[in-house]
């Protein structure tokens, strides 16, 4: 047998293992088999210690929060300006693989799931629901690991009803066993409004000032950690930082976009919409329909502007309930008493016969003017025009509509010409302007 003088693992000669070379090749494979799992059970124990390392600073971030409440009770803002750095601070800390996501979020789909995946992370859950609240109901935004049978599409639940409903209602993030240890009464409550099927481990609400401005449902919890509802609540508070933002943002924008009397789109916002309405003309034409009110100054001087502005706002419920937003349909104010909407037209005759239906329920309204005085007859006027047949010019497109409008006054107002009516003197365009 050769002899080994030197147990160097690279002079090692193959021949003293005494095996042929396709057998150290198995028993290669061998102790990788073995060795893999092993490396891999090493590699979650640091990665479990790692999260609750972070977790813990997390929990004492938490905690000194507390104390900057009790510090700022007498002054909101400075104790919501408090918690909001500290959590965000500590949160971009400790996961900033998961923060960095946040940053990016554009709108409130794209938050529901950022949620979801940070949860997935921190607490390695592998289901959940993310809701925002309208009023006084909570509208599912997001759901991962959960079927239609479990939680129906666009689900919306009562604050105060079922689990998540009652959590967003106390501002507490409860677990599934909390629910048992409350008064029967808020049991039974909670039971027989329940509108999710299955257990959920926790129940998140996101807070905002006090209120709850939504609630994350999150279950099949992977990790067995001591800190989870300090994980819960810092991950929530970051979703209702930025779902803040981003409502903020758009109140903004409604503001900017919308008139405040009828909360239709205003001019501005009108004739951005039809900018680009008319990028897709090619696939889908369009008539602009504009209109107005017949003698709307005799209104306003008969029963006052207070009873003008009812017309106008019941004028625009009407309005709105023509138009189809799912078909790109819109309406905007673009005047005092002037209106715009954007409808499809694929047969002439059948926007007529809507445009009549409109006309019609027009001057069904009935505003109420007290004991003393008759409702005023609330009429329109109104003109047609067609893209891309007549014009492919947002403007041109107008005055047409517009130079038809004022042929149906000269015709004896309440009607709608979506022809050219008989020759008339054309009045100043003054859309621009207005």
């Amino acid at each position: 047998m050769t002899q080994i003088t030197d147990l160097g693992l690279c002079q090692l000669p193959l021949a003293a293992l005494q095996l042929p070379e396709g057998d150290l090749i198995a028993w290669v494979a061998v102790g990788a088999a073995i060795l893999a799992p092993l490396f891999t059970i090493i590699l979650l124990f640091f990665d479990r210690r790692s999260i609750s390392r972070k977790l813990t600073m997390l929990d004492e971030a938490v905690r000194r929060t507390a104390s900057a409440q009790q510090r700022s009770m007498e002054d909101a803002e400075p104790w919501e300006a408090t918690r909001e750095r500290v959590v965000l601070g500590n949160m971009l800390d400790s996961f900033p693989e998961v923060t960095q996501k946040f940053v990016k979020v554009a709108n409130i789909e794209d938050l529901g799931r950022t949620l979801l995946s940070a949860f997935g992370r921190v607490l390695g859950s592998k289901k959940g629901l993310v809701f925002v609240r309208q009023g006084e109901t909570l509208r599912l935004i997001a759901r991962e690991g959960v079927s239609e049978t479990e939680c129906a599409n666009a689900m919306k639940v009562r604050i105060g009803e079922g689990r998540a409903g009652y959590a967003a209602e106390k501002c507490l993030i409860l677990s599934y066993g909390d629910f048992a240890q409350l008064d029967r009464a808020d049991r039974l409550r909670i039971d027989q409004s329940e509108r999710l099927e299955g257990n959920f481990d926790y129940y998140i609400p996101m807070i905002y000032r006090g209120r709850a401005i939504g609630c994350v449902v999150v279950g099949g919890i992977g990790r067995v950690i001591n800190k989870a509802r300090a994980a819960g609540m810092a991950v929530a508070n970051l979703g209702s930082l930025v779902l803040t933002s981003i409502l903020r943002e758009r109140q903004v924008r409604t503001l900017s976009e919308q008139d405040p009397l009828t909360q239709l789109s205003n001019r501005r916002h009108c004739y951005e919409l039809l900018a680009e309405r008319m990028e897709a003309v090619q696939t889908s034409p369009f008539a602009v329909f504009l209109f107005d009110i017949d003698n709307f100054k005799s209104i306003n001087d008969e029963y006052g502007h207070a009873v003008g502005d009812e017309v106008l706002r019941q004028l625009a419920d009407v309005t709105r309930d023509m138009v189809r937003p799912e078909e790109d349909e819109f309406a905007a104010r673009v005047g005092g008493e002037e209106f715009l909407c954007v409808v499809g037209c694929e047969d002439v005759a059948a926007l007529a016969a809507r445009l009549e239906d409109f006309r019609l329920s027009v001057s069904k309204i009935v505003v109420d003017t007290g004991p003393d005085a008759g409702p005023p007859a609330v009429r329109i006027s109104g003109g047609v025009a067609f893209c891309p047949a007549e014009e492919d010019d947002a403007d041109a497109l107008v005055r047409i509509a517009d130079d038809r409008l004022y042929a149906a006054k000269k015709s004896g107002r309440d009607r709608v010409f979506l022809e050219s009516g008989p020759p008339k003197s054309r009045r100043p365009h003054q859309h621009q302007q207005k």
